[in-house]
């Protein structure tokens, strides 16, 4: 957690640094006037917290405002540490853009307590960020791009996909899975429902097949590869019935969203040949097109 401190009062200062090391917390970058900290966030300076000091030459109000201006310190948590009685000026500067306030003579405590908050608000801050951009990032990707399926064990990109494929052994399984109606859902539902519904897809294959050491990755147009070490004890159409009925415990949801309910079709495995190695690229490829064959039984490719 890195912080910033910012109080003209070099004593306060040095108890503030001690008791943060002796509450494991690193030492704190200082500033005594507000034109130093505005210059030090001005050059790209990130902070987790700024510690403000209320009394602070100029006002801790007005430098609030103008923290609040920062594009990345937007919403950095601000505590202010305040003298009692500073009623007036405590509430200017709340109302400015600071996030809390402890007394001056600071509890170790409370002090913890009150940066643990900060740190709470920063992670969910970054956490938010994060889900904006992915969130952007889906809306700008076409169907037919891979999207990464995030938070669900089991699940790579598909250029980590294909190099583990790549660098596998020939008894590697290749396996694909292609939501029937991708399409439909993505006509009808905005990029963050299509995405869960990826994720949900992608969960219930896991869920049952990671036993047997299968792993997945996306391959765009409502399609996965999967990536096994020796075919399904299921065969295709037996395993696509049983995903689909697991697929169905999330239809009410589907249907509160007027949204079309995936259908799941398995294609048949596919492996390398046991003298000649296929390229991930033609391996992928073909098991994916045999989603659209009748299904006999599993092939070895050559």
């Amino acid at each position: 957690m890195r912080l910033l401190v910012i109080d003209h009062d070099p004593a306060f200062v040095l108890v503030l640094r001690q008791m943060l090391d002796g509450l494991g917390l690193p030492d704190p970058d200082c500033t005594a006037t507000a034109r130093e900290a505005l210059r030090l966030l001005g050059a790209g300076a990130r902070f987790d917290c700024i510690i403000l000091d209320l009394d602070l030459p100029g006002g801790a109000a007005a430098l609030c405002r103008r923290l609040r201006l920062l594009p990345e310190h937007g919403a950095t948590p601000i505590l202010l540490i305040a003298r009692p009685p500073k009623d007036g000026d405590l509430a200017e500067a709340l109302a400015a853009g600071a996030s809390d306030y402890v007394s001056r003579q600071i509890d170790p405590l409370e002090l913890r307590a009150r940066l643990g908050m900060a740190a709470r608000l920063t992670d969910e801050r970054r956490r938010s960020r994060a889900l904006a951009l992915r969130l952007h990032g889906l809306a700008a990707a076409g169907f037919g791009d891979p999207q990464p399926v995030l938070g669900l064990e089991g699940v790579m990109e598909l250029a980590a996909f294909e190099d583990r494929l790549r660098h596998g052994h020939t008894g590697q399984t290749a396996l694909a899975f292609r939501i029937g109606n991708a399409g439909a859902i993505a006509a009808a539902a905005t990029a963050a429902q299509y995405h869960d519904m990826l994720t949900h897809v992608a969960a219930v294959i896991l869920d049952r097949l990671r036993p047997e050491g299968l792993v997945l990755a996306h391959a765009g147009q409502g399609e996965f590869m999967g990536l096994m070490p020796a075919p399904p004890t299921e065969r295709p159409h037996v395993l696509a019935e049983v995903l689909g009925l697991r697929l169905a415990d999330r239809a009410p949801i589907y249907d509160r969203l007027a949204l079309p309910r995936p259908v799941l079709q398995v294609g048949k495995p596919m492996r390398p040949g046991l003298f000649f190695r296929s390229t991930p690229e033609r391996l992928i490829r073909r098991a994916r097109a045999t989603l659209r064959r009748p299904d006999p039984a599993p092939q070895v490719l050559v």
